[in-house]
């Protein structure tokens, strides 16, 4: 815990070069796993990689990362019914404040991760926490390239199939395949998970949240959802693409390019070296 509080002030007053970058994240990557990035064919092993390279400043990465571009880069890949629909994108305090959200919407930073805000039936608005989104900078919380130089913004969206708690799946591509799929329960209460293979078998494990016990049935549209997956994530080479899906549609979420920041914790520990043999495996076979 130490470390990591020492690694966040560092993050925070030492240049914004790349090689600080590189060496914050090997830091930090140390603190969270207590060994350096060096293994092969290890998930997150190889999301560092990503990071720390310049392929996290590839160009179609740094788009795909802002939630408004990406939706750009989804509409020459998948049909356009397969993206949520945008409300509005805000740029500016002002429009924040003199926008009329709707009774029901989801509203994110683009340029940032892991910060939502679901309003489900009108209930009040924090509009200061949402105008300082603006003001916010996300490349300085842990040096993900990627977002260094994204513009804030803040995008609004409808629920998915208006839905308050739609069914998110999160797929894990290597060199355009689905590898793995990261099957969520009971998100935003109390999360526990199960990973899936492309076949759909379960594979006991988890990562970040408890293993369930619960062992879903395979989705009617699977297939479908790979298909489309698998076009998008087609011109990356270890990238994470995000879904919603009621069992019979889908929609296309947000794009991953350093998951987690390459802290993916995985349950039972042990699960990671089969999982990522799974993932790096390139005919296919699990």
């Amino acid at each position: 815990m130490l470390a990591k509080s020492l690694i966040d002030v560092l993050i925070r007053i030492t240049p914004e070069t790349r090689f600080f970058d590189r060496l914050l994240s090997h830091a930090h990557f140390l603190a969270s796993h207590g060994r350096l990035a060096l293994r092969k064919n290890s998930l997150n092993d190889a999301i560092f990689a990503v990071k720390a390279s310049d392929e996290a400043l590839d160009p179609l990465r740094v788009m795909t990362t802002d939630k408004e571009h990406a939706k750009r880069f989804l509409r020459t890949r998948v049909d356009a019914g397969r993206i949520l629909p945008t409300l509005a994108v805000l740029k500016t305090a002002e429009e924040v404040r003199s926008f009329a959200f709707p009774e029901r919407c989801v509203i994110k930073p683009t340029h940032m991760s892991g910060q939502v805000i679901r309003r489900h039936n009108g209930e009040p608005l924090d509009l200061d926490r949402i105008s300082q989104w603006l003001k916010m900078n996300y490349y300085r919380v842990w040096r993900e390239a990627n977002y260094r130089d994204l513009e804030p913004k803040i995008i609004v969206e409808p629920f998915a199939f208006d839905q308050s708690e739609p069914q998110e799946a999160k797929f894990f591509c290597y060199k355009g395949k689905v590898k793995i799929i990261k099957w969520t329960h009971d998100w935003h209460s109390d999360p526990h998970r199960m990973l899936y293979d492309r076949q759909w078998t379960a594979l006991n494990a988890s990562m970040n949240c408890r293993l369930t016990t619960i062992k879903t049935e395979r989705p009617a549209n699977l297939s479908a959802i790979l298909e489309a997956v698998e076009r998008v994530a087609e011109p990356f080479g270890l990238v994470r693409v995000d879904i919603y899906t009621n069992g019979t549609d889908f929609y296309i979420g947000e794009i991953s390019h350093t998951s987690n920041n390459a802290a993916l914790r995985f349950i039972p520990p042990e699960a990671e070296q089969r999982i990522s043999a799974i993932i790096f495996d390139e005919h296919g076979q699990s």
